[in-house]
Parts: C-alpha cells; structure tokens; sequence
C-alpha cells in the first residue's frame, strides 16, 4: 500500500514540475476581454506598420484583437481586419503568424483590474459595430476602423479618468532617417488622401506598452 502512495505522490509532483517548466502552457486560459497581440509577416503592409512602429523584446507587432465568447460558446476575437469588423476563430487567429516550429506569434495582455468591469461594455460595443468596413486611411473618427482604433473605441468611455488608451501622434516615417518610407507614399497616393503624419492615433506595438494592462503569456516562447 505504501508503495502505490510513494508512486501516486511521485505522479503528482512530476505533473506539477511539467506544469512549472511548460512556463503553464497547459495551465494558462484565455480570459474574455485579453488583448491579443499579434506579429504578422504575411505582408508589406504588415513590415511597413513594424518599422514605423517599432517594438518590443523579440516581437514587432502589427495588428490586435480582442478576447470574446460567441452566441455557440466559442472562443474568438473581436478585430478589425481587411473584410472589416468580425469574429475570427481563436484557432484561425492563431494561424496566421505561426512559425515552422508551431509558435504563434502572438502576445497576450490583461487589462490591469481597476479596468476589468469595463469589458462587458466595451464587448457589447464592439459587437455592434460588426460588419463595419476596414480603415485603410488609419484616420480616427469616422464610421470604419483599423485594429487597434477598433480597441480604442469600445473602451473609450466618458469619464477621462478610466481612458485605458492614450492617443499619440502617428508617424509613417523612418525612425532613423526621418523620411516618408516609400510604401506610405505609395499607398497613399494610390488612396488620394494625405498620409495622415502627426493625426492622432494608435499602434498594437503601442498599445502593449499601455501601462493599464500586464503582458501575461507568450505562445511565442511557450515551447523555448
């Protein structure tokens, strides 16, 4: 008998220590409301965003969405993509950025707590704005929207004091040379409108510096 209590005990803690040096990749569960941040190399319009933008670490990031349950219960993320304001699978998502080595590059971040009752709200919000067209001018306040200003808009609330997101000046330039980077001259010409240098605005690489949530997992390094 004390030998099966020796082995069921041995079981125990070497499913714990799996758990501890899988830094809880087994343990970690998406939270309705997480922001994901995501790194996507799948296009120049991707790069261009990235080294305007800069970003952290080993990460560049260049869109965000947001956690949510649908009417069937299933994961997804609320975002703003090239089709306009959707739902997206959680595993879709995911495939867009996964590497060779079935990382995907993708960052989550939790709203700090005083910032956590305003998520059924903010999700509510979003929901009605799907089906909104995509904001390929990334200009802020007209009817359609770009990732992170899609964020933005459902968090922002009246009271100045409970802003989760600044705005901050944008820039299309390079970070090193101060001109225009050729795609957003390009791009815009192609568009007609001026690139909107100094607008207010927001980035996903700034938005995951916000000081009102903590960056709490990594399915980027999970298997490192």
């Amino acid at each position: 008998m004390n030998f099966f209590r020796i082995l069921l005990l041995f079981a125990i803690i070497c499913q714990l220590l799996a758990c501890h040096d899988l830094q809880k990749n087994n343990c970690f569960s998406l939270e309705r409301g997480d922001l994901l941040f995501q790194d996507l190399d799948s296009d120049s319009i991707s790069d261009a965003i990235e080294e305007v933008t800069g970003g952290k670490d080993h990460l560049s990031f260049s869109h965000v969405g947001i956690v949510d349950v649908n009417s069937k219960g299933d994961t997804v993320v609320l975002e703003a993509i090239s089709k306009g304001v959707c739902y997206t699978l959680l595993d879709s998502f995911f495939k867009r950025s996964t590497t060779v080595n079935h990382q995907a590059k993708v960052e989550v971040g939790r709203l700090k707590p005083e910032f956590i009752p305003l998520i059924p709200e903010a999700l509510e919000k979003g929901k009605k704005l799907i089906g909104k067209t995509y904001d390929d001018a990334y200009v802020m306040g007209d009817s359609s929207y770009y990732c992170s200003e899609l964020i933005y808009e459902i968090f922002k609330t009246k009271e100045d004091s409970l802003c989760v997101f600044e705005l901050q000046p944008m820039t299309f330039k390079n970070t090193i040379t101060g001109d225009f980077l050729p795609f957003w001259i390009e791009y815009y010409q192609k568009l007609g409108v001026e690139i909107p240098e100094g607008n207010p605005g927001l980035n996903p690489n700034g938005m995951s510096g916000s000081p009102n949530i903590n960056m709490v997992y990594s399915y980027h390094s999970i298997h490192k």
